[in-house]
């Protein structure tokens, strides 16, 4: 399998996050499902470690909680190979308040395993 490019990791990370703030699930879950046709792991740092059905069932569960509460900015990315560090600002719309956030990406062999930190 030819590994991603670094153009096609920054549209992921971009096309997820715009996806997210359109509130547009069926775009949000195609864009993993092509990048995770081989797995998908989320690690929810000092949490949780979620595989296989797990993990898709984890994502479900972060969009139904978090897209009516949260808008993201991407802030900074930076990718080296096929990882990839986001920096992002959480808006809490009906607080408005801002937190912020860390995840790291690995795109590797058609998977991808994210560790999460917010």
């Amino acid at each position: 399998m030819t590994p991603l490019t670094e153009s096609a990791i920054r549209d992921f990370l971009f096309a997820q996050t715009d996806a997210w703030n359109r509130r547009d699930k069926d775009a949000f879950m195609a864009l993993y499902r092509a990048h995770a046709a081989q797995g998908l792991t989320l690690e929810y740092m000092g949490k949780a470690l979620l595989t296989g059905e797990a993990a898709w069932a984890g994502l479900n569960s972060m969009w139904d909680q978090y897209v009516p509460k949260v808008r993201q900015q991407l802030f900074e990315v930076i990718v080296n190979g096929t990882d990839a560090a986001c920096y992002y600002r959480n808006i809490w719309t009906a607080e408005q308040t801002l937190s912020t956030g860390m995840e790291f990406y690995a795109f590797k062999d058609g998977g991808l395993h994210i560790r999460m930190f917010h």
